[in-house]
């Protein structure tokens, strides 16, 4: 998900931005091919274009530092894990946004079967060197790739009416082509009204292109007026069709008898290049901004302070446990392999994080000698994920001693082989700083609110 969020919000950004040059500058023109391809063009990069790194500038040289992982604690009692306050929001959203996606795209498989089944109930009759489905009455006539949906009223002595040179344009220019490619972009970006906006543009201007091409084939302009006029009333059938009556009647006709668009407004499309280079500078400036925004989700928010260090003290305590984290790594490592400690996919514990919880909770005991002592604090243990899975340079950067280093080197050498992390398509180094603190008399959450209960009861 993790991933899915930045692919999400540059889609939404590309097809944003492109789109309003669209609406701004193009789609009162009558050059409808431009227009066509424009509008398709967008839908492309909307899906293409954040796939790419795009990097302006070079970053030069990185000084690597370790994944901090979310803390641990460990009490006599039951170990805990502190997490960040937005993941069950990132959670929710997460879930949401799938739900929708399974929606519209169940949605999208209905209206396929409903073809079918019209296409099965009336069967094909080749005519007019087209293949046509007789449909019932109140339908306005549709086509799908080489089928023309039509009432058998339209068919007058076997000769091509307006509505089948109509719908002749749209197979003969592969519009159910662009249709499927919007409804994949409604798919992934449903919540998105621009995606919506723009399914319904490349209908409207399918229906302009296809009403030119019927008037090239020599019908008259008034009569067709009337026919498109007298169709208005007609059922769609599906919204993956190119319906006759499918745009605004108005815009149609305006369309038809509006003057052709002099040769400079083909110029206007030139402000499509300016846009891509703002998406890609606007890209660009996100990167560093998302990896940001991931490193300090990983960070915990709360460490062992046995040592009387100030919550400031505490935050570099981290930054230079990780940083130690990274040159031991590096050090430790082969020449040539590089430790990872940002990669397109992270590492994972099999079954997810909370089975590594789960784990730490069965496996990690809380040592005598600490607990007669008084002892507690946090102890930052290093490792690498290797790209087989298994576990390497488990190492203590910062202990307490007392036998709860010990502890942690023991449990986490213990685990079980990871998921490797990838990068570019291929299993790389990973290193990770895992901070564990052992704490003496805390109490979980839950614990806490049933000595609240329990209190107000004597009461």
């Amino acid at each position: 998900m993790n991933s899915t969020v930045p692919y999400l919000v540059q889609s939404t950004a590309t097809l944003l931005v492109l789109y309003a040059v669209y609406w701004f500058f193009l789609r009162k023109d009558t050059f409808f091919h431009i227009n066509r391809f424009y509008l398709v063009l967008t839908l492309l990069l909307s899906l293409v274009m954040p796939l790419f790194d795009i990097r302006l500038f070079s970053d030069g040289p990185v000084s690597p530092v370790a994944i901090l992982l979310d803390t641990v604690t460990i009490t006599p009692e039951k170990i805990e894990k502190v997490t960040s306050g937005h993941l069950s929001w990132f959670e929710t959203a997460g879930v949401i946004y799938l739900t929708g996606v399974i929606i519209f795209m169940i949605l999208f498989i209905i209206r396929l079967i409903q073809l079918a089944l019209i296409i099965h109930r009336h069967k094909i009759t080749r005519q007019e060197g087209m293949n046509l489905v007789f449909v019932d009455k109140g339908y306005s006539p549709f086509s799908f790739f080489n089928l023309v949906f039509i009432r058998k009223d339209y068919n007058v002595n076997g000769k091509l009416t307006p509505v089948l040179a109509h719908e002749e344009v749209h197979i003969r220019q592969y519009h159910t082509i662009d249709l499927l490619l919007a409804e994949i972009v409604i798919i992934i970006q449903w919540f998105n009204p621009i995606a919506w906006f723009m399914g319904r543009s490349i209908k409207n201007n399918h229906e302009f292109l296809a009403d030119e091409g019927v008037l090239k084939k020599g019908f008259l302009k008034h009569d067709y007026q009337t026919l498109i006029l007298n169709e208005a009333m007609g059922l769609q059938v599906n919204n993956l069709t190119n319906n006759f009556n499918v745009s605004l009647i108005k815009n149609r006709i305006q369309m038809m008898t509006k003057s052709r668009s002099g040769a400079w407004a083909v110029s206007k499309v030139l402000i499509t290049v300016p846009a891509i280079l703002f998406l890609m500078v606007l890209f660009a400036a996100g990167t560093t901004g998302v990896a940001f925004a991931q490193e300090k989700k990983e960070e915990p928010k709360s460490l062992g302070n046995s040592k009387g260090l100030t919550p400031q003290q505490t935050k570099e305590e981290q930054e230079k446990a990780a940083q130690e984290a990274a040159m031991k790594s590096n050090q430790a490592s082969s020449p040539g392999e590089e430790v990872f400690n940002k990669v397109d996919q992270p590492p994972e514990y099999p079954g997810g994080d909370q089975a590594r919880i789960d784990f730490l909770v069965k496996n990690i005991k809380y040592p005598e000698g600490a607990k007669k002592n008084g002892v507690q604090g946090t102890v930052f243990v290093n490792f690498i994920v290797e790209k087989d899975g298994s576990l390497s340079n488990v190492k203590v950067l910062r202990g307490i001693g007392s036998g709860c280093d010990e502890e942690a080197i023991r449990v986490i050498k213990m685990m079980p082989k990871w998921k490797p992390g990838i990068n570019k398509g291929k299993p790389v180094k990973v290193q990770f700083v895992l901070p564990i603190k052992f704490a003496l008399g805390e109490k979980s959450d839950t614990e806490k609110d049933k000595a609240k209960d329990q209190g107000k009861d004597q009461k």
